[in-house]
């Protein structure tokens, strides 16, 4: 789960909206954190501050370009070292950004 510091009031009671990855409105909850049970169905979550609390579509594009350089590093011949040294920094990259993400929405539903 996102916060947003500049907003960040704990005491503050906030609307949540939940939404399918289709966008198709799943419900709307009140609190300081976001109801777990339509968090754990929902794709999108927004905030009454405008701000995304939960957004999966970042997620799957960032896995989909992990696969993209993937295939790219299968395709450079060995000979071109260079290359195939810059993909692996930008695969390991993108593979720390997916873990990171990964956690902060694993320990939003944890909370």
């Amino acid at each position: 789960m996102q916060i947003n510091l500049l907003n960040a009031n704990e005491d503050e009671t906030k609307e949540f909206l939940y939404y399918s990855k289709d966008g198709v409105y799943l419900g709307r909850s009140e609190g300081l954190v976001p109801d777990q049970l339509l968090f754990d169905q929902s794709h999108y979550v927004f905030d009454s501050n405008s701000d995304i609390v939960k957004n999966l579509d970042i997620l799957g594009a960032l896995r989909k370009r992990l696969i993209g350089l993937r295939k790219t590093l299968i395709a450079v011949p060995i000979k071109d070292m260079g290359k195939i040294l810059k993909i692996n920094q930008q695969i390991a990259e993108l593979e720390h950004k997916i873990e990171h993400l990964e956690k902060s929405v694993s320990l939003s539903q944890a909370s």
